[in-house]
């Protein structure tokens, strides 16, 4: 029996069954044995396995470029409505302990989705944040003139959580403005980053478990023997 309620088995459908062209980012091999990133795309789901050797480099690689790669790549950029839509329905139905007043997202990708959000959810969107740098200078900070009453309360919006140090950035970049920030995030990839985010003292809502997705792929046969236990062992090893 699945994890999933009624509809989040259907977004995990669209998840797994929906193409969009995408960035992958692969690990290369120079001949001295070093290692180095090169950009690429290809059609891939917004759920995608890894295809040729180097995939899934993510952002930890970056930084530790020798890090295991990822089989398991969760891409929601560029997404079609209707996978838009079953997404913000999915974040609308999690339980919130208290009202928020206002929800934004973290940018980019997850703008969109809280824009979405607001939409079904009736909950006013406030746009907050904005990404400045590159690659790994990359840093998310308040946009000009973003001055909110003390402890209004805002519900930090992001597609997938993983190890929370972006996550951590946003919340502490809210909460120096005045916010009473807390988060709402699809995805849990279960690598730690909740528990990090919440040693913080912010509260992490996470509307589905990335395990749960995969049971859920197996049990339907929708995806390989070798693909579940690669995820999942990899899930289990790279946990903060």
């Amino acid at each position: 029996m699945s994890n999933l309620t009624k509809s989040q088995q259907e977004l995990a459908d669209l998840l797994l069954n929906t193409k969009i062209e995408a960035k992958v980012i692969r690990r290369k091999q120079k001949e001295d044995g070093s290692y180095y990133l090169e950009e690429g795309s290809r059609p891939t789901s917004p759920i995608d396995f890894a295809k040729d050797p180097g995939e899934f480099a993510l952002k930890v690689h970056e930084v530790k470029i020798e890090a295991p790669l990822s089989p398991i790549y969760i891409n929601l950029r560029n997404l079609p409505e209707e996978v838009l839509t079953k997404i913000a329905q999915v974040l609308s139905e999690v339980k919130l302990e208290t009202p928020q007043d206002f929800c934004t997202g973290v940018p980019k990708a997850a703008l969109v989705i809280a824009q979405k959000f607001s939409e079904v959810s009736k909950m006013p969107f406030m746009d907050v944040f904005e990404k400045i740098g590159q690659n790994t200078d990359r840093k998310i900070v308040i946009k000009e003139g973003v001055t909110p009453k003390p402890n209004t309360k805002l519900l930090v919006i992001d597609d997938v959580i993983a190890h929370g140090k972006s996550k951590l950035e946003a919340l502490e970049a809210a909460k120096t403005v005045g916010f009473y920030a807390n988060m709402l995030v699809l995805i849990d990839r279960e690598q730690g980053g909740v528990e990090q985010v919440e040693k913080e003292g912010c509260k992490v809502y996470a509307a589905m478990k990335l395990t749960d997705i995969l049971d859920y792929y197996m049990g339907k046969n929708m995806i390989t023997k070798e693909q579940y236990e690669k995820s999942i062992d990899y899930l289990s090893k790279s946990k903060v």
